[in-house]
């Protein structure tokens, strides 16, 4: 067997702790991760929950292949979020997701609300609830080397003081390095006053497949094509920020808070550069061959490659081209537990403001320690950062302005431009958790990658015509990464991912299968959205990035009109 067939259940209220087993329909049906979870929050009535409220569980989930595949090592964390109000996801990386099922659970259910800091200790046994009270206000780095001194070789998902003070977009970090950034998970362990989960090195479960050889041979021809790919070749040297200066060369680089088409030094913030000059070792997630992260000798010290989004967000998004600034930002968020890609889009929204005199933060583009300072004042609710904390909508909101914030349902933008690849528009403002690059990837597609199975081919990197279908179509099959769970820089094709599951499993998960799994879950996480308020009305892209720039989109900008008439038609909405 590939499930363990059980999900362990923890309430922080009662201090109960019981093991839940899902039907194997509900497995058959979603696979894991996000498909299932989205499933037990809409049993629950997650969407009309407060999400800091002792109603809004938080489901952490694996899948079918964690433990047993090739850059598989990934848990979803889930609840309502608290930044969108809308079905908050965000996965992670690490060993979490590896220990927690040969533990002996595919998942995990933290149900209500602890009037104490608390931290869990899990392992195949059950869960404990243990006082935290010694961890709270710690960052997330001194947090988890405190929790591994005390419980020798285990796995953490900690949050740090923004999680502690509820920012709706603190995040959750696992394992030193990896974050689960977006949506807030980490405020709702926050407001839970959970600072930690802890899940023990515990070999009690070895999945098992139905087809070891075939398994094999699958696992193998996967590993052929990740050998061959030119953009995980890339990652595994330099990791996600070596494509800086090829997003600029393409407009997709957002520059001067989306206001600005070229940088003008992508070179000076690219991890070519930072990795040239400060590269200690390669680091990556359990089991991956790709091992994109990469720890630093910085002053001395270890620090961590910032990743692509990063790189951009709090560089050239904010018109800071020191990389030795952006490491020392990268560095602190993650000690903080701030999404760096929210932190960096709200920041940017200020300093905005603040040049054109709508609204005075007292910062301007290009001062990196006011922007450093500015993380902790958002992460300790200090000052101008109490206001900021709240992510970018509910400044706009709080100003009475429109069509400024770079958000789409309240999760602010990433750092891929639609002007730059014209399906962005549609994908961003019709995906289920906001607006978000992963894992559709559509500026991969327009760059020419090509899914023919399913028809999947850009009609060019400025067209409208024909976006909308290429982009549903791409949601669809994307989604069955979010439940397997697998790293989306996994360069799989669908034979291979149905050639995996079929041979796992034991069930006949065609090409055709595999979509219609994928166009399932999609379709039960926008009703989760639709019964949450944050639906069809909430499709749609702000002002500031619909105007035309200078740089490799000079002059275009997408027809989201268009792009969404002919999606709606496609899905039959």
């Amino acid at each position: 067997m590939m499930y363990a067939g059980k999900i362990l259940r923890v309430n922080l209220e009662s201090g109960e702790v019981k093991e839940y087993r899902p039907e194997n329909s509900l497995y058959e049906e979603y696979v894991g991760g996000g498909g299932v979870a989205v499933n037990l929050h809409l049993d629950y009535g997650s969407y009309k929950a407060e999400p800091f409220s002792g109603d809004n569980p938080l489901i952490v989930m694996t899948g079918p292949l964690t433990a047993s595949a090739l850059s598989a090592s990934r848990a979803q964390f889930t609840a309502r979020s608290p930044l969108t109000y809308a079905w908050g996801e965000s996965s992670s990386g690490g060993k979490f997701a590896t220990y927690l099922k040969r533990a002996g659970w595919d998942g995990l259910i933290v149900e209500g609300k602890s009037d104490r800091p608390v931290y869990l200790y899990i392992d195949s046994s059950g869960a404990e609830i243990r006082s935290a009270d010694h961890l709270w206000g710690k960052t997330t780095y001194e947090a988890q080397e405190a929790i591994e001194r005390d419980e020798g070789d285990v796995s953490t998902a900690v949050i740090g003081p923004a999680g502690e003070n509820l920012v709706r977009y603190a995040c959750i970090l696992v394992d030193n390095s990896r974050a689960a950034g977006r949506t807030g998970m980490g405020a709702v362990m926050g407001s839970k006053r959970l600072k930690a989960i802890a899940v023990a090195k515990d070999e009690a479960f070895t999945p098992e497949p139905a087809d070891p050889e075939g398994y094999r041979r699958a696992m193998n021809d996967l590993v052929a094509r990740i050998k061959d790919n030119f953009t995980a070749n890339m990652f595994k040297e330099v990791g996600t920020g070596g494509y800086v200066e090829s997003s600029e060369m393409f407009g997709d680089l957002p520059t001067k808070y989306f206001t600005q088409g070229v940088f003008g030094a992508a070179e000076k913030i690219s991890s070519n550069y930072i990795v040239e000059k400060y590269l200690k070792r390669h680091d990556g997630c359990l089991g991956c061959p790709i091992r994109c992260g990469k720890v630093l000798d910085y002053n001395g010290k270890e620090y961590h490659l910032p990743e692509y989004e990063t790189l951009a967000s709090y560089g050239s998004l904010l018109m800071i081209d020191s990389a030795e600034a952006l490491i020392e930002m990268n560095h602190l968020a993650n000690s903080l537990g701030l999404d760096t890609i929210s932190s960096g889009v709200t920041i940017g929204m200020a300093m905005y403001l603040t040049e054109n005199n709508i609204a005075d933060f007292g910062i301007r583009f290009g001062e990196a320690e006011k922007a450093r300072q500015m993380l902790e004042d958002i992460a300790f609710r200090r000052g101008k950062g109490d206001v900021l904390a709240e992510g970018s909508m509910r400044v706009e909101q709080q100003l009475g302005l429109h069509g400024v914030a770079a958000h789409v349902r309240g999760l602010e933008i990433p750092m891929h431009d639609p002007r730059a690849f014209a399906s962005l528009a549609v994908a961003y403002a019709t995906n289920n958790r906001g607006a978000c690059h992963l894992p559709h990837q559509m500026y991969n597609i327009e760059m020419g990658m090509k899914i023919k199975e399913y028809g999947i081919v850009s009609t060019g990197r400025f067209e409208n015509e024909g976006k909308g279908v290429i982009t549903a179509k791409m949601q669809n099959y994307s989604e069955i990464f979010n439940s397997l769970v697998m790293c989306v820089f996994v360069p799989a094709k669908p034979k291979h991912i149905s050639q995996l599951l079929s041979t796992s499993t034991g069930i006949d998960y065609t090409i055709e299968r595999i979509y219609e799994v994928g166009e399932r879950t999609f379709l039960r996480k926008r009703e989760f959205n639709e019964l949450a308020g944050r639906g069809k009305e909430w499709d749609r892209l702000p002002e500031i990035i619909m105007q035309p720039v200078d740089g490799g989109s000079e002059g275009h900008v997408p027809d989201l009109e268009v792009q969404l008439r002919e999606y709606y038609q496609f899905r039959g909405w």
